[in-house]
């Protein structure tokens, strides 16, 4: 089991630098064969910090510090609300639904419909969702990803800028779980081996960013987004079946 999720966190790490995004969402569906759903988020939160703070060190000068700084308000209190959902019963469906309709209006989008722009103040509210959707479903990068896909920024930028974003949520899972009771130490050899996949893979995908052209990276940015939408609508399908 450990080699197998070793090999797939470096992976999944190399895909999340060269395409931006898939690569968590991807290794979360694999730690599903091998680790009870009480333990995969928690995992899975502490695996993708290490991932996206390598691509952060490794891209540090392109993160685009001025939207990061309003998405940082927003984000705790997102995540003290869902983490208080947790305590009591509550159906994750609609949030599904709403992710999934995001998504392919993002994907799929006539180009005289509004691309999803926001200005930077505006970000706080993007902070404030993502915190919410980190607890609740683990993996928040089809969601970031679809306010990244216009053509203000780089390759580079949405990259590092987005690998931020996401470890910030991920970092704030920790606190979250401690208060859920999770046992952290007892998972720490598993999480340190993985954790030294997502390293090697993100200097391997580093490597391999500066090959790819940046209509390249467009194409394949938004196919994995379609593809993770497609996945996301299948989880609130599933809840009818």
């Amino acid at each position: 089991m450990e080699i197998i999720l070793v090999i797939s966190s470096i992976l999944t790490a190399v895909i999340s630098t060269v395409i931006g995004m898939g690569g968590g969402v991807l290794l979360l569906s694999i730690m599903t064969f091998f680790l009870p759903a009480q333990s995969l988020i928690p995992i899975h939160g502490v695996v993708q910090l290490i991932s996206n703070w390598t691509r952060v060190y490794y891209l540090k000068a392109h993160v685009k510090w001025d939207y990061y700084k309003y998405y940082i308000i927003g984000l705790p209190i997102g995540a003290i609300g869902s983490t208080l959902l947790l305590k009591n019963i509550f159906s994750k469906q609609y949030i599904y639904l709403l992710l999934s309709l995001i998504v392919f209006y993002a994907v799929f989008k006539p180009k005289k419909l509004p691309e999803f722009k926001i200005s930077q103040k505006y970000w706080l509210f993007i902070g404030l969702f993502t915190g919410f959707l980190a607890i609740l479903v683990g993996a928040v990068g089809p969601m970031l990803a679809v306010f990244f896909i216009g053509d203000d920024f780089e390759k580079e930028e949405i990259i590092s800028t987005k690998a931020m974003m996401q470890l910030t949520a991920h970092l704030i899972k920790i606190p979250a779980f401690l208060y859920l009771d999770f046992d952290y130490f007892s998972n720490l050899f598993l999480i340190s081996i993985m954790g030294i996949g997502v390293i090697v893979g993100t200097k391997l995908g580093v490597t391999l960013l500066k090959s790819v052209d940046k209509a390249l990276f467009k194409i394949l940015f938004k196919s994995v987004l379609f593809v993770a939408g497609i996945r996301i609508s299948n989880k609130f399908i599933s809840f009818y079946l």
